[in-house]
């Protein structure tokens, strides 16, 4: 398990990109902003994913667990395997983890079972900052009731298009406030 770092300071949002090239030009950013001494870099997802090879080069911790096919027969069991990981090397640094097991739980099952999986995660109280990142195309093609879900699940929602990040905000509202200003 991840061991508390700093602060128990908590944050886990869902980051889509609408392409590669949206993805990478979000993973410089956040490489520059992140890359401080007292933060511990963390990702993990499938090998092949441009995102994660984007991340290894530039000395990111790969908290994946080998084989990753295991991760879609048993994706709490896998998780806690790669708390375990990353706890084992995070030190007094506070956690960023860059994740993209959500998208690929999404494409490969259903966002249903990714939504699943982030409850599942949420329930394990994980201090820093994670960002589950994933293809939009995963995510907003499938079922809409899951795709809101899924938006729930995460503190924030956000859409990385070009060089820009949209702040998507996803409430439940009176049928009322059609009516009103």
């Amino acid at each position: 398990m991840v061991r508390a770092q700093l602060t128990d300071y908590k944050k886990h949002e869902l980051v889509l990109y609408t392409d590669d090239q949206s993805l990478l030009s979000l993973l410089k950013s956040i490489d520059y902003v992140a890359n401080s001494d007292n933060m511990f870099r963390a990702c993990c997802g499938p090998k092949t994913h441009t995102g994660m090879q984007f991340l290894r080069k530039h000395g990111w911790f790969d908290g994946t667990v080998e084989p990753y096919k295991k991760f879609l027969d048993n994706p709490n069991s896998y998780g806690s395997k790669v708390l375990e990981k990353i706890g084992g090397k995070i030190d007094k640094r506070q956690l960023f983890a860059l994740a993209f097991l959500t998208g690929d739980l999404a494409e490969h099952q259903s966002p249903k079972k990714a939504v699943k999986f982030c409850q599942w995660y949420d329930k394990q109280g994980v201090p820093g900052i994670t960002h589950c990142i994933a293809d939009s195309k995963n995510i907003i093609t499938g079922n809409l009731e899951d795709a809101l879900e899924l938006f729930q699940t995460h503190d924030q929602v956000y859409i990385a298009k070009k060089d820009g990040l949209h702040k998507i905000h996803v409430t439940r509202e009176n049928i009322h406030k059609l009516f009103l200003n």
